[in-house]
């Protein structure tokens, strides 16, 4: 990857950085100094920075904030003292930046200055994002997207040393969206299909340069792109790609291509895949995680084609569509009761006939017969030697998550009654909140008599 912005994700995903999991300054954060050696003295800043419009509140939510760092490897008291200086300076930003203090400290303001310089009190390790005082360029009043400047940071230490370093604002940003794509419905198991992709700027500035990854999820990538590289933790099922070439102006639509190919599963009967977008200058959501390595793919380039892709619904993040195949799968259910001491010992199995999988959203509920004390039951192991019921109560019920059974596969619930005489209960399998249309073609099988002879 040789973007600033991919540089930048690997700077912080080696540092490790301060809000956990990976973070990507908005408009690539080379340069930030977060997580830097601790062993050299440095002040760090975005390279590159977007700022909403004036007032305009609209923006991404995902984004990261601006982030300032300084550390004096040299002090010998790090906290507390306040006796270094950051001096932030607006001066070559032009009239479109200006400059806002946000203090929270109780012992009198540590930022003092203009909206075009500004001087704070700091300690020898400054991070922005916990000091109760910060600085941060916005937009003026009176800019217009598209206009910006540079903003130096300088940090002065005890001793009078001077570290500077640079973030070039731009008033507006690029805002990357996906087309939606309708679920794929009645697919057939192993069947082929293909989805486009489309993305549009609803930002104030234009993109440039384009970030993507795309996620077979429960289907197959089977279109493995050249300028796309396949992290082998994901098995070739998720796409990193990097397209530097690609200007989307504000309010511009691109159509890339070749689409992407997929192959849906054999026997899932319900799965998803899904496609994210970001410009390559700011990088993909707060939280997302932007894997490193990888072989490229052996076909052909991703690239914008003149293909044009009218209406559709578009959305920021990642955008997953669901895709359902034409397929059936019989689950059923039988018990099986023999004696233990005194005690009688019912065997409640699930049996999937297939030949779909329909996933794990099903659960097992036994109604034992009347009078009978449930004195062992189905438990699992939560730590060494520390056993919990597997299923809980309802009433008089007990409701058992089946899990995943793939076809041809059958779990067993075992519990142990004590019943003074004959009775009669019962076994059945009900849908969970998540469960799979099975399109059961013998749903009679789904329930079954529980009869204990005396």
């Amino acid at each position: 990857m040789t973007t600033q912005a991919t540089q930048a994700t690997r700077a912080l995903r080696t540092a490790g950085a301060a809000l956990g999991g990976l973070l990507l300054l908005a408009g690539g954060a080379t340069g930030c100094g977060t997580g830097a050696s601790a062993d050299r003295t440095y002040v760090g800043a975005p390279d590159l920075f977007y700022l909403r419009p004036y007032g305009d509140k609209a923006g991404p939510k995902d984004r990261t904030p601006f982030h300032v760092t300084a550390h004096d490897a040299k002090s010998s008291d790090p906290y507390g003292t306040y006796g270094h200086r950051l001096t932030v300076d607006a001066s070559d930003a032009g009239g479109a930046v200006q400059l806002r203090i946000v203090g929270m400290s109780h012992s009198g303001p540590r930022c003092s200055g203009t909206d075009r310089r500004v001087v704070c009190r700091v300690d020898a390790d400054y991070d922005s994002w916990s000091a109760l005082d910060r600085v941060y360029p916005v937009a003026a009043k009176d800019s217009e997207p598209g206009e910006g400047g540079v903003v130096r940071f300088t940090f002065t230490t005890e001793d009078g040393t001077r570290h500077t370093t640079r973030t070039r604002v731009v008033v507006g940003e690029p805002v990357v969206r996906l087309r939606k794509s309708a679920p794929y419905e009645n697919v057939a198991p192993g069947a082929d299909l293909t989805a486009d992709l489309v993305v549009r700027n609803t930002g104030e500035v234009p993109v440039r340069g384009l970030g993507l990854k795309l996620s077979g999820g429960d289907l197959e990538l089977r279109r493995r792109y050249a300028n796309c590289r396949y992290p082998g933790q994901y098995h070739g099922q998720v796409a990193l790609c990097e397209l530097p070439d690609v200007r989307i102006e504000p309010g511009a639509t691109v159509t890339l291509g070749p689409a992407l190919r997929l192959r849906a599963p054999d026997t899932t009967m319900s799965g998803s895949f899904s496609r994210e977008a970001w410009p390559l200058d700011v990088g993909p959501g707060t939280y997302e995680t932007v894997p490193d390595g990888g072989e490229n793919g052996d076909g052909p380039p991703l690239e914008v084609v003149n293909v044009p892709r009218p209406g559709g619904t578009f959305a920021r993040g990642t955008v997953a569509t669901a895709v359902t195949l034409d397929t059936t799968s019989d689950f059923r259910v039988d018990a099986v009761r023999t004696r233990v001491g005194k005690g009688r010992a019912i065997h409640l199995t699930v049996h999937d006939d297939g030949p779909g999988d329909p996933g794990s959203g099903l659960r097992l509920v036994f109604t034992p017969p009347p009078g009978a004390v449930v004195r062992e039951q189905p438990m699992e192991e939560i730590d060494e030697d520390d056993f919990q019921p597997l299923c809980g109560r309802d009433g008089a019920d007990y409701v058992c998550e089946v899990g995943g059974l793939p076809p041809g596969k059958s779990r067993t619930f075992d519990f142990t009654l004590d019943l003074p005489g004959a009775g009669e209960g019962t076994v059945a399998l009900k849908e969970g909140e998540a469960a799979v249309d099975r399109r059961d073609p013998r749903p009679g099988n789904d329930t079954a008599k529980v009869v204990v002879a005396p």
